[in-house]
């Protein structure tokens, strides 16, 4: 019997993610302090926000595990399905955005220097080649968090053909991706003195989205045999044993200074910390049902639901509040100032506002376009790509 197997640590860790992610880019208008001291124990998070950007990595490998585990459940009959089903999901929302962007950003501070600066951000944005040109990524005037929506664009296009490899041949299918990654930053850290535009690119991410696939296998065929000789505890424990080694990965990462020697960092960091935060989700979504339930429950499916609004939206939100000086502060720069109270504030400001706009904005406009723009019917599988 078919049975759908979810990994309800997905489910917090996508949340976490986004979070952390969100944080980062707060923290960067804000210079809120990331320590405290609770019960007598000093806790000092800055490795963790200072590098924030790193978990866009986590929410790739995760796209990759969501994806790989619906196609092993027999969510998309056919390619053509799979395609409609996330254009239902990502496109409105980013459309949206894009609009916004134009009408009440761009077009009123007339923005480019140029008409053809204007149209190749404009057209590298609706193609989702973005992050490829130097116009649609280092000097584009839309969201610079956008760009992960085209490298995630550009894997829904490969994802049929390399989930029907993954069924037949996983092992060799994640060794493949893993050594044309591998290869792509030999190359970028041996030729490019200046890795800005290169090193957040679907050629450098591959392997990453391929360890979401391969973990989605894992725990797929954990869930066939019920993981019966292996206790709930060892994957309790192995799971928190992840998240500790992630702790110290960024610790780690946080000891490296420089632009250019973060970029390099950054690109070579994202694979370990992927399959940590891999090993996380599988351990932790076999172990105990109190745990599994914590991992996903209403409140993180509700936060998990509108987590692609808020992605796309807080770090404007951040920018445009800090400009209208909400909350109010003194002086033109009460960051470098250490105003702690408004620094507190404005963090808290920024996460509400970012979380009220990302919830009307997809009940609004994603869900509504999903429901509309989704497949309605079950389709006769087609047969996949080169089979």
């Amino acid at each position: 019997m078919n049975r759908s197997h979810r990994a309800p640590a997905a489910d917090i860790l996508r949340v976490a993610s986004i979070g952390i992610v969100g944080w980062y880019h707060i923290w960067q208008q804000s210079w809120l302090n990331p320590s405290f001291t609770l019960f007598g124990h000093y806790f000092n998070l800055y490795p963790l926000v200072s590098r924030g950007y790193m978990f866009v990595y986590v929410m790739f490998m995760l796209s990759g595990f969501v994806l790989m585990l619906g196609s092993l459940n027999g969510k998309y009959l056919s390619v053509r399905r799979f395609y409609l089903s996330r254009a239902a999901r990502i496109v409105p929302s980013y459309l949206m955005c894009l609009a916004i962007f134009g009408f009440f950003v761009i077009i009123p501070d007339d923005a480019y220097p140029s008409a053809g600066f204007m149209l190749k951000d404009v057209f590298s944005h609706l193609t989702f080649t973005h992050n490829l040109f130097y116009e649609g990524y280092q000097a584009s005037h839309f969201s610079h968090a956008l760009w992960t929506i085209a490298v995630e664009m550009q894997f829904y296009l490969i994802f049929p053909l390399l989930a029907h490899w993954f069924k037949k041949k996983p092992i060799l299918t994640f060794a493949g991706m893993l050594l044309f990654s591998t290869l792509v930053k030999l190359l970028i850290h041996a030729y490019i003195p200046d890795s800005t535009l290169y090193i957040n690119r679907l050629s450098t991410t591959l392997d990453i989205f391929g360890v979401g696939m391969l973990g989605a296998y894992i725990y797929f065929k954990a869930k066939e045999r019920e993981a019966g000789k292996i206790p709930k505890l060892a994957f309790a424990l192995a799971g928190l044993a992840c998240a500790a080694g992630a702790h110290f990965l960024m610790k780690w990462l946080a000891s490296y200074t420089g632009s250019e020697t973060q970029r390099q960092a950054q690109m070579w960091f994202a694979l370990p910390l992927s399959l940590l935060m891999c090993a996380f989700t599988v351990c932790l979504s076999l172990s105990f049902q109190r745990i599994r339930n914590i991992c996903s429950n209403r409140v993180i499916l509700f936060l998990s639901g509108i987590s692609y609004n808020f992605y796309i939206w807080h770090q404007t939100i951040a920018v445009r509040l800090k400009e209208a000086r909400i909350p109010a502060y003194t002086g033109d720069s009460p960051n470098v100032d250490g105003q702690a109270v408004w620094q507190h504030r404005y963090t808290l400001v920024c996460f509400i506002a970012a979380l009220l706009f990302a919830a009307f904005m997809t009940y609004i406009i994603e869900k509504p376009c999903a429901r509309a723009l989704a497949p309605r019917r079950e389709e006769k599988a087609c047969q996949p790509p080169n089979s």
